[in-house]
């Protein structure tokens, strides 16, 4: 039996005060075979499943996310469920069980014939009073790509080389990479040349690589709304142009 990948996810909401309804949204999976599932029908949903807030998140005072890998099976009930990440062990349980029972109409080729399709989803816990989960990001300066001279150029600005001493990010602020990296089903990394005024400003970004593309602009927004302290070269204050590498990884962010 062929398994697919269905690039959908679903959504499950949960509050202290009240839960919403369940909604189907869409995700930024990709198929692992785009022109093939374009000729699957995805599965649907059949039911409203309600995640349960957990008394230790409660505790806590905390939100968070989950996300839940689920096999929709030819009669549509879920299989092979697993966790994929998850912003607090605090909501590991109730995701898990809030996905084993969902149902589905299943999903079908062009012939209607029900197919077995891997799907994701989402469970968001939303409590009152607190933001979203803190999804951290990994990131470094490194030398962009290219010829490098110690020298400035023409208009005075010098590129990182071992004779300088790099800028550094002191506050990262996030327009969605997190996010929409957090959601990704594959690696989200993106290297972002960018030059660092004297004044610690960011301008001219290049992206020069991008694991997906959806990423690219959430990636360069939150670089150019990050603060920064200047770097040095030959102990001077400069403007430096670097390439800063950014990463999801789950581990706390570099400062």
């Amino acid at each position: 039996m062929r398994l697919w990948l269905i690039g959908i996810s679903l959504l499950l909401v949960s509050s202290l005060a009240h839960a919403q309804q369940p909604a189907q949204t869409t995700d930024a999976t990709q198929p692992a075979d785009q022109s093939a599932a374009k000729r699957i029908n995805p599965p649907k949903v059949l039911n409203n499943v309600e995640a349960e807030f957990s008394e230790e998140a409660r505790q806590k005072g905390i939100g968070g996310a989950c996300k839940i890998s689920v096999t929709v099976d030819t009669k549509g009930y879920p299989q092979d469920i697993k966790l994929v990440s998850c912003s607090d062990p605090s909501f590991e349980k109730s995701s898990l069980a809030a996905a084993a029972q969902y149902r589905f109409e299943p999903a079908t080729n062009l012939d209607g014939k029900p197919v077995a399709a891997i799907i994701f989803i989402k469970v968001e816990y939303h409590l009152y009073g607190t933001s979203e989960p803190n999804m951290p990001v990994r990131y470094e300066f490194n030398s962009p790509p290219g010829i490098l001279s110690p020298d400035p150029g023409p208009d005075g600005v010098y590129q990182l080389t071992k004779f300088c001493t790099a800028p550094s990010l002191t506050k990262f602020a996030d327009k969605d990479y997190r996010k929409v990296a957090y959601w990704a089903t594959s690696p989200s990394a993106c290297d972002i040349v960018i030059t660092i005024s004297a004044k610690g400003r960011p301008y001219d970004p290049q992206v020069t690589h991008c694991d997906r593309p959806e990423i690219e602009k959430p990636a360069v927004d939150s670089l150019l709304n990050s603060s920064y302290k200047h770097g040095k070269c030959n102990k001077k204050t400069v403007p430096i142009r670097a390439s800063i590498h950014l990463e999801y990884t789950g581990d706390p962010p570099k400062q």
